[in-house]
């Protein structure tokens, strides 16, 4: 199987580069609301090019935007597994006992009642700060528009994902804020993924028909 860590990297870093504060309105002419997002990290080089650090779509129809929104824009990270994990790391780094609770469940009444005795909302502000000034200072993304088929984008999103992770050219930099993640998956996969790590790789057939059809 043909290796496609490289060919991505060529493609994704040669397409147009958003970062925040990103044009909301532009983004929906251009994507129908739908697709995928590849995010960069600062820092992060593989082969002279910047480095994928993450692979992520959205749920249903026309959320594309939205789910970005929950990663650059909100202040709150439950509604993010992305900043979960970027907040893992902060707490692992401080050494904070809080890292059990970070990822505690409190948006339902059920979840408040059982859960309340650990959730400290007023103390999480702090993290969710540091988090959402990393993400808007260091991240930036590219996207794979107008895939209206759940289907395909989750196909597109797992062979992505399990692609960076299968590949032996896959590479972090000492200072990658990943590497302090609790989470021996994201150390080792190098990307701010674990689900679809273990999927079908995307092979050199799909990709030339997702780069073709764009």
């Amino acid at each position: 199987m043909t290796d496609l860590y490289i060919y991505i990297h060529e493609y994704f870093n040669s397409q147009k580069r958003f970062t925040f504060p990103y044009d909301k309105k532009e983004l929906k002419e251009i994507t129908g609301s739908n697709g995928l997002y590849v995010l960069f990290e600062k820092g992060e080089v593989y082969n002279g090019m910047d480095r994928i650090v993450r692979v992520g779509s959205h749920d249903g129809s026309d959320n594309l935007i939205k789910r970005l929104g929950h990663h650059f824009i909100s202040k709150r990270r439950r509604k993010s597994v992305f900043k979960k994990h970027v907040g893992r790391c902060f707490l692992n780094i401080a050494n904070d006992p809080y890292l059990e609770h970070w990822d505690r469940p409190f948006k339902s009444r059920k979840d408040k009642e059982k859960h309340k005795g650990f959730v400290d909302e007023e103390y999480e502000k702090k993290y969710e700060e540091l988090v959402t000034n990393h993400i808007n200072e260091k991240l930036s993304f590219v996207i794979i528009p107008k895939i209206f088929d759940p289907k395909k984008r989750e196909r597109i999103e797992m062979g992505l994902i399990s692609l960076l992770n299968q590949s032996s050219e896959k590479i972090a930099s000492k200072k990658w804020l990943g590497n302090s993640h609790p989470d021996i998956r994201i150390r080792n996969a190098k990307i701010w993924n674990i689900e679809g790590l273990k999927h079908k790789p995307l092979g050199l057939k799909e990709f030339r028909e997702l780069i073709e059809n764009k």
